[in-house]
C-alpha cells in the first residue's frame, strides 16, 4: 500500500516543477485522488484525511475549470479587432471584450447630439464607427473619427463640458458610466494602466490641434 504513497508523491513533485498554473492544479488532483485507496485500505479507513482531500480535489477541479474558460480562444468582430490593435494592444484580447462588456454599445444617427456643452458628463465615450463634429457655441472646431474618446476631460475632471459633441453621420461608440468603469478598472490595474496612456495619446493628439476646446 505504501506505493500509493510514492506514486502521490512524485505526482506532488512533478507539479511543483511545472510553470504552468493548470498543469500544477491538474498534477495536484490526480495526486490527491492517489492518495484515497491509501486511507481507505488501512485497518480503520481513515476519512478525515479523504475528507480533506475530497475539499482540496473539488477546489481544484473549480480552479481547472475557470483556467480552461480563461484559456479558450477569443473571438473579436472586424471592428472590436480594429479597436484592440491600435489601441489596447497591450491588454490581452480576453481582457478587451471584459472592458467593452463593462460599456454599452450605442449608436447615433446623423445630427444626434452626444455630448451638450457646459453639462457635467460622467460617461467616457469611444468611437468604434462614423465620425463626429466638435463644437464650440455653435461652431465647428474639430472633427472625430473612429478611434477616438468623446468626454474624456470632463470624465477625468469632473468639470462642466467645454464643447459639444454631434454626429456628423451614422457613429457608433462604446459608453462607460464613471462607476461601472472605476469598479472594473480597480479588480484591473493593467487595463486601467493601459486605458489611461491611451486617453493621455489622444488628448495629446488633440492639444497639438489648432482647436483646444475639449468635450
Amino acid at each position: 500500500m505504501s506505493s500509493w504513497i510514492h506514486v502521490a508523491n512524485v505526482l506532488y513533485l512533478a507539479s511543483y516543477l511545472v510553470r504552468d498554473i493548470l498543469w500544477l492544479r491538474f498534477l495536484t488532483v490526480i495526486a490527491g485522488l492517489t492518495l484515497v485507496p491509501y486511507y481507505y485500505m488501512q485497518a480503520t479507513p481513515l476519512w478525515a484525511p479523504i475528507a480533506w482531500n475530497g475539499l482540496f480535489t473539488a477546489i481544484n477541479v473549480v480552479q481547472i475549470q475557470r483556467l480552461l474558460l480563461e484559456r479558450r480562444p477569443v473571438r473579436l468582430t472586424a471592428e472590436e479587432e480594429r479597436l484592440h490593435k491600435t489601441l489596447f494592444a497591450g491588454v490581452s484580447a480576453r481582457r478587451f471584450l471584459r472592458l467593452l462588456g463593462v460599456g454599452s454599445r450605442e449608436q447615433a444617427e446623423a445630427g444626434t447630439c452626444l455630448v451638450e456643452q457646459a453639462v457635467k458628463h460622467d460617461r467616457l465615450m469611444l468611437l468604434s464607427e462614423g465620425s463626429v463634429d466638435v463644437q464650440v457655441d455653435g461652431r465647428p472646431v474639430a472633427r472625430l473619427e473612429a478611434g477616438r474618446f468623446v468626454g474624456e476631460m470632463s470624465y477625468l475632471t469632473g468639470e462642466e463640458t467645454s464643447a459639444s459633441v454631434w454626429a456628423a453621420d451614422a457613429t457608433r461608440y462604446i459608453a462607460w458610466g464613471r462607476k461601472e468603469l472605476e469598479t472594473f478598472l480597480h479588480a484591473h490595474p493593467d487595463v486601467r494602466a493601459a486605458l489611461q496612456l491611451v486617453i493621455g495619446t489622444d488628448l495629446a493628439r488633440k492639444l497639438k490641434a489648432p482647436a483646444k476646446a475639449q468635450p
